[in-house]
């Protein structure tokens, strides 16, 4: 499915502002225990957008994404939003605002819910299989955004808080930019939480995320025709940093081919993760031209997804303040 799809561009938006997590302890959002834990993981900070709402921002990436790389909007077929429900409480129609300013007349927009880290990487492959049904020069938006409207929104114990950000990706066949050589997004039923809910305890072995997670990993490298030793870097979402240590063990690969740096720089960024952790390598020359990447996202209840990309020539744009 992949080889006919190309990331044409990507822009990300993270603001300059930060909320550290000693001003979250200070409020009582966190205890003094999980504010030293976070701080132990190197998570003192994240981003923090406090005046831009979420269609805001949304606005301001789409923008220097076309404006960077350009394209026809009457080539855009699809609008694809993967989103947190917390992110949008609007009667408004966000994505209809969007269509009609940027003139995407020919477009079919809607939003995926409820993949929350991997909604990235499950519009990725929403988006190939849409692009094998469209004509030669479609193409596709990718837009995603987390933004927390209140501050208990940004827990997560003593393991992760939760930053605003936000990123686009230009997705088609006939766009120059990153090869999709395989995109894989997979929700197995049998590890979902289902009792967390009643007792709030974990009711699923973390084995069985670790085995999904290799399986995905190993059947995406498969249907891009690589192996690990084939790729410069696995970029993961920004979860714990033991995640990909584990995985790497059962992988029987060297961890240092995860890029585990995400957190502490940008903290937890739900949908944003893997876009802006490649911008971040891409803008740093840690990516090159020809070098072969992943990207691996594990979201809340086994929601797994993993693509397998060649990178292009065509560098990530940063969105800026208007």
């Amino acid at each position: 499915m992949g080889n006919s799809m190309v990331i044409g561009g990507t822009a990300v938006y993270v603001p300059e502002e930060r909320l550290t997590v000693e001003s979250l302890a200070d409020q009582g959002l966190l205890s003094q225990n999980e504010a030293a834990s976070l701080l132990g993981r190197g998570m003192a900070s994240v981003p923090y957008e406090k005046a831009l709402p979420s269609p805001d921002m949304l606005d301001l990436t789409l923008h220097a994404l076309l404006n960077r790389f350009r394209v026809d909007p009457e080539r855009v077929r699809y609008v694809v939003m993967p989103y947190l429900y917390y992110s949008f409480p609007y009667t408004k129609d966000v994505l209809g605002s969007l269509r009609r300013k940027y003139g995407f007349r020919q477009a079919v927009c809607f939003s995926l819910r409820d993949q929350l880290c991997s909604g990235y990487l499950m519009g990725m492959y929403a988006a190939g299989k849409l692009l094998e049904a469209a004509e030669d020069e479609a193409a596709v938006v990718l837009l995603t955004v987390e933004k927390c409207l209140l501050p208990g929104q940004r827990y997560g114990g003593g393991v992760l808080i939760t930053g605003d950000a936000c990123a686009a990706s230009l997705l088609g066949k006939r766009l120059g930019g990153d090869r999709v050589l395989a995109v894989r997004s997979v929700t197995d039923i049998r590890t979902l939480q289902q009792g967390k809910l009643k007792n709030r305890a974990d009711d699923v072995p973390n084995y069985f995320y670790f085995v999904n997670l290799a399986k995905v990993i190993r059947r995406t490298l498969a249907d891009a025709g690589l192996d690990f030793g084939d790729l410069k870097v696995a970029i993961p979402n920004n979860i714990t940093q033991e995640t990909w240590r584990q995985l790497a063990v059962l992988l029987k690969i060297s961890p240092e081919l995860f890029y585990t740096e995400g957190p502490s720089v940008s903290g937890h960024l739900n949908t944003c993760d893997l876009p802006v952790n490649y911008a971040r390598l891409a803008l740093e020359g840690k990516l090159r031209p020809g070098d072969y990447y992943a990207m691996i996202s594990l979201g809340n209840g086994g929601v797994i997804g993993c693509a397998v990309c060649q990178k292009g020539n065509d560098p990530p744009v940063l969105a800026c303040r208007p």
